[in-house]
């Protein structure tokens, strides 16, 4: 399933100290609420780590593999993806594309990086992907370049921060102007006091019945960095879903990473239609 190996790519984990992230709120503006949350965001220029993954589609029984992530912040995502350590695929998303290895079949595939739109049945950019996976502040990109931090409105939570905005889609006709307004996507982050980490988002679109729900835990000090040891992604699209639950460990800072994707000959290039995902 193309739509697991997209979302399949989590970060950071080293030494662990469990940290306590339990404190009393503050009554703050949601644009104070998103400045500190984005100071507290990691900060590094490489990196990598290994996961685990259990995932289910549909309801169905779950499965699992495992992984692992190089990262190059706002440039590079690479992934290896594995089972019984034989790896299966090998991705790698930049800001303008989308490749996939599949070393089972002997395939590739290779798109722009408005393919995660088809693969996620969620609207993504590079920098929407990396922001979730890194427990960033997320903004969902819209259409309204004039939007700011200070559009977003506080909402009632008894033990997180919360802010929401509505972002308001538009159609582009075929000459690249945008037309009338068609939809709006809701989204909704919460934030735990004290350490300003995201605890969870959520985007509704209201047009095209697609949700999501990312969901942070288990928050540990890495130096002076903390992150996450667990992170669930659940996606829904009309009748159609998806869980994953990631286990994140063995971050390692890395300068020197390199992220190898050479296409081999004999590889057939495919499109990945309904009946290859």
């Amino acid at each position: 399933m193309i739509l697991v190996l997209v979302l399949s790519v989590c970060l950071w984990a080293c030494r662990t100290a469990n940290v306590g992230t339990n404190e009393k709120k503050e009554n703050l503006r949601s644009a104070k609420i998103i400045e500190n949350v984005t100071a507290n965001a990691p900060t590094y220029a490489k990196a990598s780590y290994k996961f685990s993954c259990e995932y289910s589609v549909n309801g169905g029984s779950p499965d699992s593999f495992s992984g692992n992530l190089r990262v190059s912040r706002d440039s590079l995502l690479w992934v290896s993806l594995r089972s019984f350590n034989i790896e299966g695929f090998r991705l790698l998303v930049s800001n303008d594309s989308v490749k996939v290895l599949n070393r089972l079949k002997n395939e590739y595939y290779l798109e722009d990086i408005s393919a995660l739109v088809n693969f996620a049945n969620v609207d993504l950019s590079y920098n929407d992907l990396q922001s979730i996976l890194l427990n960033e502040f997320f903004r969902y990109q819209s259409d309204n370049d004039f939007e700011k931090e200070d559009d977003y409105n506080s909402c009632v939570d008894s033990l997180y921060y919360c802010v929401s905005r509505v972002s308001q889609k538009k159609q582009k006709r075929p000459n690249g102007n945008y037309a009338e307004i068609r939809g709006s996507v809701i989204q909704t982050m919460k934030v735990i006091p004290g350490t300003f980490k995201v605890k969870n988002l959520y985007l509704e679109d209201l047009e095209d019945g697609r949700n999501a729900f990312v969901e942070y835990d288990k928050f540990t000090r890495y130096g002076e960095q903390l992150f996450p040891q667990n992170m669930n992604i659940y996606v829904e699209y009309g009748n159609s879903s998806a869980t994953m639950k990631f286990t994140i460990n063995d971050f390692a800072i890395d300068d020197e990473l390199t992220f190898p994707f050479k296409i081999p000959a004999k590889y057939t290039k495919i499109n990945l239609n309904e009946d290859n995902r």
